[in-house]
């Protein structure tokens, strides 16, 4: 039943994807997004939007950001994007990666860091603010392991309201994020957090 569920919700709205440009940075580190945010090195970055088709042109869908990991995008990535699109749900594959001509951070983390990719967000969120089918109130953020620690800091309220004070990410579900920063203040905006690690994934 829930397999044909799908199907029918598949069938009822078709997919459209464009790829989706804007200027973000490349911040270092935490520090540079808080202290120094408009002296740093302006980036082009793209990411794919994928919309259904509306079927009451009045209706605003949801939409949710996601965020890859230290490979890039992956297969078990994509499934949980697919996942969503059969819900109706819009989804943005950020490329933060492909955009600074990057394949992978495994073993440095350096060349792609979490700030980099957490300004990247933001500034996906306010570009995609510009599509009247979205939900400006329902936009939420996901993502794997590097990904899922943007996932996590983008909820820090010194990062968000040094990049953007009016806007925040409706809901943030971070999968495997790294467990390598514990800020001394513990501030986080109020919009629901929910961290996910396998009992295997202990390293």
């Amino acid at each position: 039943m829930k397999i044909i569920s799908l199907m029918l919700i598949a069938f009822l709205f078709p997919l459209k994807k464009d790829t989706i440009s804007f200027i973000s940075a490349n911040p270092f580190s935490f520090k540079d997004i808080i202290t120094n945010l408009d002296g740093q090195e302006k980036q082009e970055v793209f990411g794919i939007l994928t919309l259904p088709d509306q079927i009451d042109s009045e209706q605003k869908i949801p939409l949710i950001i996601g965020v890859a990991g230290s490979k890039d995008w992956a297969e078990h990535h994509l499934e949980y994007i697919d996942m969503y699109q059969k819900m109706g749900i819009a989804t943005f594959e950020l490329h933060s990666f492909q955009s600074r001509e990057i394949q992978s951070t495994v073993g440095s983390q350096v060349e792609v860091t979490t700030a980099m990719m957490i300004l990247d967000s933001y500034r996906a969120f306010e570009t995609l603010l510009e599509w009247n089918e979205i939900d400006k109130n329902k936009v939420a953020i996901t993502g794997w392991s590097l990904g899922g620690g943007v996932t996590l800091f983008s909820a820090w309220l010194p990062l968000k309201n040094a990049i953007n004070k009016e806007l925040q990410f409706a809901a943030h579900l971070s999968y495997y994020p790294p467990c390598i920063v514990e800020p001394n203040t513990l501030d986080f905006t109020n919009s629901p957090i929910h961290l996910l690690v396998g009992e295997l994934d202990d390293w």
